[in-house]
């Protein structure tokens, strides 16, 4: 998956990292040879010149080194901003074409923390820390091979730094990632606690909860803290470990041998303070290593879940293009959301275009079932289910749902105005097809009562707005969509008896225009127009 993620761009600037930090690094090699040509030659010569050329040599190459490295960090930022923007949309829309059932098992709240994960440091850790350990690696073997030239046995020594480093970091790398892991999926947890608590918190007042719930969120942040503690500790040990023991010892059992070569004559003092330079430089391309392979555990742990939403498959949206539905046929289709539990038996029914089909039953029986089966929201275990004869699993999604329309029962709003939320179906729209919406809807009454008319705010989820005024422009939605296969389920539940009449006339004179409606309902009156009624009872459909 890493490699889908991570693109030719993307690794080719990583190239562009590597050779700028390659740059930078042999740049650094230079002064601990200039140290030492001083102190052996030009000291001893009494060379002014040569020396002043050397302070302007130890002047110019940091300074050279922050130029190309603000110069690089200015581009790579803004392009890892670009590649951080792209992964979160992919995410989002393998996310969003996942099938109905994936959302049945998982809290919204709870994916919503892995796609807002910032996933900005995991391109900056690929692009400039996995490309500045390949350079590391390249100048730590380089600075061996100047130590070899200089004395092989300070050479020599430095190889026990690497197993006396790299094995306490291996298993703090290890931890350290287990703890991530456990701490991404508590942060889930709590998103999704919070947004519970927003979304009900009406009943949250109404017995008086808001306690309970605030300690419960207090609990997860101090689990959270004392993981997070954790993880600092082994930070901290981490970066102690390399430069404030490993690091320390090395240089003082370095410096100690190098000594003793000086008093036997097989070192030049320049030689030594060179050594030592060189050493330093040694540990750090040594350490950095080290650390890239920790944060790379780490990023694993961290990233592990939102990658995994890329390794998902989406809903096909392969298939037949159909433009005019001429008929629905369910032929003895079964269902169940669990196995114990069969919902809908050997279900035969056939819809004509034009005809209005309405399904009664009790709460929870199933009706809503069959309406999200012929939207493809969910798949039936067996059976067939056809439009104009082709089984509904051969026809593209896409061109399927821009020929149905469902009205749910559970109204969604977006935030925003009425006029937003009916151009969200259809923004080509004018003033004349919206007006009809609402009158169809009955609805046009109501907004113009507003102060605001068609552009008042109806707040989150349209709390603003009653439960039956949702109801009437979802209707009005559905309408303005100018989708020919109405699915309406329970829509006039919360409506009072004249304005349902209202309804089911229009309904009625849609369907003798060609409109074919699908409408469950526990209200006689509202299917007193219908065609067709059947009863649904035990799974089985039945006409009554």
């Amino acid at each position: 998956m890493k490699e889908v993620i991570i693109g030719v761009d993307v690794k080719r600037r990583q190239k562009i990292s590597a050779i700028i930090a390659i740059i930078i690094q042999l740049l650094s090699l230079i002064t601990p040879f200039i140290m030492s040509k001083i102190v052996d030659n030009y000291i001893p010569e009494r060379n002014t010149k040569m020396i002043i050329i050397g302070i302007i040599i130890f002047i110019l190459v940091p300074l050279l080194s922050i130029c190309l490295q603000t110069i690089y960090n200015y581009y790579t930022i803004k392009f890892i901003r670009q590649k951080g923007n792209e992964l979160t949309l992919e995410v989002m829309r393998k996310l969003i074409y996942q099938s109905q059932s994936f959302y049945d098992k998982e809290n919204s709240l709870e994916i919503l923390s892995y796609v807002g994960q910032e996933s900005l440091d995991y391109f900056q850790f690929y692009i400039s820390d996995i490309g500045s350990y390949y350079v590391n690696l390249v100048i730590a073997i380089v600075i061996f091979a100047l130590l070899i030239y200089i004395n092989p046995y300070l050479a020599f020594l430095q190889l026990l730094y690497i197993p006396a480093s790299r094995l306490p970091l291996k298993k703090i790398g290890n931890a350290v990632g287990d703890k991530i892991s456990t701490v991404m999926s508590k942060n889930a947890k709590i998103h999704q606690l919070m947004g519970d608590i927003f979304k009900g918190i009406e009943t949250i007042k109404i017995y008086c909860l808001e306690e309970k719930k605030l300690k419960e969120i207090d609990k997860q942040n101090k689990d959270i803290n004392s993981i997070w503690g954790y993880v600092s500790a082994l930070d901290t040990l981490s970066g102690i470990w390399i430069s404030g023991f490993t690091n320390v010892l090395f240089t003082g059992i370095t410096f100690g041998l190098g000594a003793l070569l000086v008093l036997s004559n097989k070192l030049s003092i320049g030689q030594l303070i060179a050594s030592i330079s060189y050493c330093t430089l040694l540990y750090n391309c040594i350490g950095n290593i080290f650390i890239v392979d920790i944060q790379s555990m780490k990023n694993d742990s961290q990233y592990e879940k939102l990658f995994s939403y890329l390794e998902m498959d989406i809903e096909n949206q392969e298939g037949e293009i159909i433009n005019d539905v001429k008929e629905i046929e369910f032929r003895n289709v079964n269902f169940s959301y669990q196995k114990d539990k069969e919902i809908l038996k050997d279900l035969n029914l056939k819809i004509n275009k034009g005809e209005w089909i309405g399904i009664v039953g009790s709460s929870g029986i199933g009706k809503s079932t069959i309406l999200d089966l012929i939207l493809k929201l969910y798949k039936a275990e067996s059976g067939i289910i056809s439009i104009n004869n082709t089984e509904i699993s051969n026809i593209s999604n896409l061109s399927l749902r821009n020929n149905i329309c469902k009205v749910s029962q559970d109204i969604f709003l977006f935030p925003g105005t009425i006029l937003d939320n009916l151009k969200l179906v259809n923004e080509n729209a004018c003033q004349k097809d919206i007006e009809e919406a609402l009158s169809f809807a009955c609805l046009d009454t109501y907004v113009l009562n507003l102060k605001e008319g068609i552009n008042s705010d109806i707040g989150e989820a349209g709390k603003k707005m009653s439960g039956g005024e949702k109801q009437r422009l979802a209707i009005a939605q559905a309408i303005l969509s100018d989708r020919k296969i109405l699915l309406l389920d329970e829509v006039t539940s919360e409506l009072d008896d004249e304005t349902q009449e209202k309804l089911a006339i229009n309904f009625k004179r849609l369907a003798d225009n060609g409109y074919t409606i699908i409408a469950t309902s526990h209200r006689e009156q509202f299917l007193g127009y219908a065609d067709k009624v059947y009863e649904l009872n035990n799974g089985y459909l039945k006409q009554i």
